[in-house]
């Protein structure tokens, strides 16, 4: 996100011993290697909505010419449909044929509309996808700018491959729009995986109950890293209500260390203080934790916007 937005704006029985753990310890987790893979995957086709050629062109296979996103390079893919204006998100719809996945994906912040976006935080009310509930202003007009065309487009690709997943995926901005659009897609009826990577909020309480309880059991997957501060933007005041959903996968490990399964804490609850939002504050940027999230997040963007 824009770096001026974090200017402005975290009884021993017999022989044996029994240890209860504190509600935290039992919140608290790691993940399988199965579920480690996939973030990884899904954090790589986050990283590839930056990358020019997988934005401007569709009927090609999603490509990245720095060789950090192997699992997709691996793959059998195809961009569907591409989405880059000055007045709306970025991203792509492609098809990912060796996994039977479609994913739509949102490109973090890189051009001035995005960070004015990030910092469009009034909260406005979508009571038609949930009753009392309140997005990000900036993040809603911006899903809703793609909404008609991503809408059909995956209408399309579900009916013609109906054994395919489809997982919603953004890093950062990104991030905060997927959280948008996989709960408006769930409303609609599609059945959505949302994977986020240091998203910020992107709305008010209800919208954090609703997104959690949408279509549980884990589907969606909320990744935090360290002390990054865009999760924990925008900062809560008295007289707002800005919340994350539940659950968080958080990455204890530093930055540029390949993430192993003990590495990521499960932690549920919303607006835990268990991971991110519980830690140090860390104002630096470019900020070196919202860059790494399984892998460079900033490959492709220009080095003036990396980590954004």
């Amino acid at each position: 996100m824009a770096g001026s937005m974090i200017c402005r704006v975290l009884g021993v029985l017999s022989l044996s011993v029994v240890v209860i753990a504190s509600p935290a310890q039992l919140a608290r987790r790691a993940i399988s290697s199965e579920l480690l893979e996939r973030f990884t995957l899904f954090s790589q086709f986050a990283t590839l909505s930056a990358c020019d050629q997988n934005i401007n062109h569709t009927g090609q296979s999603l490509t990245c010419d720095y060789g950090t996103c192997g699992l997709v390079a691996a793959d059998n893919t195809t961009v569907i449909n591409t989405f880059h204006s000055d007045n709306g998100p970025t991203g792509y719809i492609a098809l990912d044929h060796t996994r039977q996945l479609i994913v739509l994906t949102f490109r973090g912040t890189v051009s001035k509309s995005d960070g004015n976006t990030d910092l469009d935080i009034v909260l406005t009310p979508i009571d038609d996808v949930c009753t009392g509930c309140k997005a990000h202003h900036g993040f809603w007009v911006y899903w809703s700018a793609v909404a008609s065309q991503a809408t059909t487009q995956l209408q399309y690709a579900t009916n013609a491959y109906p054994g395919y997943r489809l997982s919603v995926v953004g890093h950062s901005l990104g991030g905060g729009i997927a959280a948008l659009a996989g709960t408006v897609l769930r409303t609609q009826g599609f059945t959505v995986d949302i994977w986020t990577f240091g998203g910020p909020k992107p709305g008010n309480m209800k919208l954090a109950e609703f997104i959690t309880n949408q279509q549980p059991p884990n589907s969606i997957y909320r990744a935090t890293h360290t002390t990054d501060p865009i999760p924990k933007v925008p900062l809560n005041l008295p007289f707002l209500d800005w919340s994350q959903p539940s659950p968080e996968y958080w990455i204890t490990q530093e930055t540029g260390v390949q993430v192993t399964t003990d590495g990521v804490e499960y932690i549920e609850g919303i607006n835990s203080k268990a991971g991110n939002a519980g830690s140090d504050r860390d104002l630096r940027w470019p900020n070196p934790e919202h860059g790494w999230y399984f892998g460079n997040m900033s490959v492709c963007a220009e080095p003036s916007d990396a980590s954004s």
